[in-house]
């Protein structure tokens, strides 16, 4: 059985139309994205799909902790993917404070089709 405590839950969904009219605004991605990110993306030939996973990603992540995005930096939330695709969060600023703070431990599942891409985000502590 496990010692963490389930303590809250966020998830989010976009249209893919969305990202991909965003992107066409130069600073869409530097305003919202860390700069390993924009790397990843850049390396991935700028994925729409991934883009909008990692978005609902820290809109989910926001929404879980509690504050929204009016406390929190986009910018301050990265998703990585690991060897094996598995997405993973790293936090700085607010959100790492936070993060240390009250112990949490964030668990994220992400998913995209022809239209939509989402994102659930569950906190342990």
């Amino acid at each position: 059985m496990s010692s963490n405590m389930f303590i809250r839950t966020g998830t989010a969904i976009i249209e893919l139309s969305r990202i991909r009219k965003s992107c066409k605004n130069k600073r869409f991605l530097s305003n919202y994205f860390s700069a390993d990110e924009i790397r990843f993306f850049v390396s991935r030939k700028l994925s729409t799909a991934l883009i909008a996973e990692n978005y609902c990603v820290k809109i989910a992540v926001a929404k879980a902790i509690g504050t929204g995005m009016r406390v929190i930096r986009a910018q301050d939330i990265t998703v990585l993917r690991d060897r094996l695709g598995s997405p993973f969060i790293i936090t700085e600023g607010y959100a790492k404070m936070l993060e240390q703070r009250e112990g949490y431990v964030f668990n994220v599942s992400v998913d995209h089709c022809h239209k939509y891409a989402t994102a659930s985000v569950i906190i342990n502590k």
